[in-house]
C-alpha cells in the first residue's frame, strides 16, 4: 500500500490525503517498540547489511540538511516548511520498512506476498476506474469532486481509453511502483515459483498506465539487467519472439485498412502523438519547458545556484504553467533539486544515486529505472524512492577484480 494515495483515510475531509501507508508504517514501528523488552529498547544488532547502510544514512541526512537550509531564505518558507515535513515523514518511513525487511528471516515469503496483495489491490482499483470511465466519470482538474468519483475517476487519453493508474492518483507513480515491484521480486523471490506469474501481471499494468516515465522506467529496468538479456538469448524465447513478430506482421497486412480506419475514428493516433511526441503543444514539449525554466531559475542569481529558491517554492515561478496549483514542479528531480535547494543537495543526491553502481553488486538495473523515471519526473516525496535506496545500499560490496593471471607455481607445473 505503500503507494496507495486514492485511499484517504479522512474520507476527503482532511487536510491532507491520509494514506494508508501513513497510518500503517507508524503503526508497526510502534508495534515493534512495544514488543521490546524496555532493557532491549537500546540495544541493536548491527548486521552487515545494516552497516553497509551508514554511508547512505549520512547522505541522506546530508541532504534533507541542505533541504531544510534552503526554507529560511526561499521564496515560501510557510509550504516549505509544511513540505519538508512530509519529505521526513517518508523518508523516514522508508527506511525503518527497509530495515523490517532487512531483519526478516523469510524474506522471500514477505517480498512475494506483498506484492501478490499490492497487486490485487492495484486490480480492484483498475477494474473500477473501467467501470467509472464507462460511466462518464472522468477524474476532474483539482481532484475536487465528490469522495467517491475522486476515489475511482481516472484520468484518460483522448476519447478513447482511460488510464489506468490502480491506486495511485498519477499514472506516473504507478508506473514507478510497479517497476519497483519487479526490483523487489528479481532481489528477494527470483526463485519462488510464484515470481513468474507477478512478474507476468506486472507487465501489462504499466503500459495500462499509458504513462511515458513509467514505460521508460520499465525499460531501462529490463534493458540494463543480465537476467532479460540472458533469458532473451535462449532459442525458445527467440523462437516465441520470432513467432509473434510474424503473426502481428500478418495481421496488420491482412487488415492494415481497418486497422487504419479504426484508429482515425478513435483518434488514437492523435492523442497517443499528444502524448509521447515533443511538438508544440504537447506533453513532451512542456516537460521540455519546465526543466528549461528549472535551469533559468536556477543560474538567475549566486544565491540560488547554492542554496536555490527554497524547498517547495517551484509553484511561486511557475503560476504562468500550473496557476494556483500547489502541486506545480519542475518535472525532473534532478532540475527541482538544482532549482529549489542548490547545487551542494545536487551534488548529494548524484551520490545517492550514482555510488552504489561502483560499490555495491546488482543495483544497476534498479537503479537505471530509478535514474531514468527522474528525468522527467521527480519521485523524493515517494517513500518507495527511500525504500529501494536503502535497501540497494545494504547489498553487497563489490570486491576488487579477481586477478586473470595464474599463481607462478601453477603456471610452472602447466610449463612441465
Amino acid at each position: 500500500m505503500i503507494g496507495s494515495d486514492r485511499i484517504d483515510l479522512f474520507g476527503g475531509h482532511g487536510p491532507f490525503i491520509l494514506t494508508p501507508f501513513l497510518v500503517l508504517a507508524p503503526l508497526v514501528l510502534l508495534m515493534r517498540v512495544f514488543r521490546v523488552a524496555p532493557v532491549a529498547m537500546f540495544r541493536f544488532t548491527v548486521t552487515p547489511p545494516v552497516r553497509r547502510q551508514a554511508p547512505f544514512l549520512a547522505a541522506a541526512c546530508l541532504f534533507l540538511l541542505f533541504s531544510f537550509a534552503s526554507i529560511p531564505i526561499g521564496l515560501d518558507p510557510e509550504r516549505g516548511l509544511l513540505a519538508f515535513c512530509d519529505l521526513v515523514l517518508v523518508a523516514v518511513l522508508g527506511y525503518y520498512i527497509s530495515l523490517r525487511v532487512l531483519e526478516e528471516p523469510e524474506q522471500e515469503k514477505l517480498i512475494v506476498r506483498s506484492v501478490a496483495f499490492g497487486l490485487v489491490i492495484y486490480a480492484i482499483f483498475c477494474i473500477a476506474e473501467c467501470i467509472a470511465w464507462r460511466h462518464g466519470i472522468i477524474m476532474p482538474p483539482q481532484r475536487d469532486g465528490p469522495w467517491l468519483e475522486s476515489t475511482f475517476a481516472p484520468s484518460t487519453l483522448g476519447p478513447w481509453a482511460p488510464t489506468l493508474s490502480g491506486t495511485a492518483y498519477d499514472a506516473n507513480r504507478s508506473g514507478f511502483v510497479l517497476t519497483m515491484y519487479l526490483a523487489l521480486l528479481d532481489r528477494f523471490a527470483a526463485k519462488s515459483r510464484y515470481t513468474p506469474v507477478l512478474r507476468f501481471a506486472i507487465t501489462p499494468l504499466i503500459f495500462l498506465t499509458l504513462s511515458r516515465s513509467g514505460m521508460l522506467c520499465w525499460l531501462a529496468y529490463y534493458l540494463s539487467s543480465r537476467t532479460f538479456w540472458s533469458r532473451l538469448a535462449s532459442r525458445r524465447v527467440l523462437a516465441r519472439v520470432a513467432a509473434i513478430a510474424l503473426v502481428s506482421s500478418l495481421l496488420f497486412a491482412v487488415y492494415q485498412k481497418e486497422m487504419s480506419e479504426l484508429a482515425e475514428a478513435w483518434e488514437i493516433s492523435t492523442a497517443v502523438s499528444a502524448k509521447m511526441s515533443m511538438d508544440p503543444g504537447s506533453s513532451g514539449e512542456s516537460h521540455v519547458l519546465l526543466i528549461q525554466r528549472g535551469f533559468k531559475t536556477w543560474l538567475s542569481s549566486t544565491k540560488t545556484v547554492l542554496a536555490g529558491i527554497g524547498y517547495a517554492a517551484a509553484p511561486k515561478v511557475l503560476e504562468d504553467f500550473f496557476g494556483n496549483d500547489k502541486r506545480g514542479n519542475f518535472h525532473s528531480l534532478y532540475v527541482t533539486t538544482l532549482a529549489e535547494m542548490g547545487f551542494p543537495a545536487f551534488v548529494v543526491l548524484i551520490f545517492l544515486l550514482g555510488y552504489p553502481i561502483i560499490g555495491r553488486k546488482g543495483v544497476i538495473p534498479c537503479l537505471a529505472a530509478i535514474m531514468v523515471f527522474n528525468v522527467s519526473y521527480e519521485s523524493h516525496t515517494e517513500p518507495m524512492l527511500w525504500l529501494m535506496l536503502a535497501l540497494l545500499w545494504s547489498y553487497e560490496r563489490r570486491g576488487p577484480p579477481k586477478s586473470r593471471s595464474l599463481p607462478l607455481h601453477n603456471a610452472a607445473a602447466s610449463y612441465r
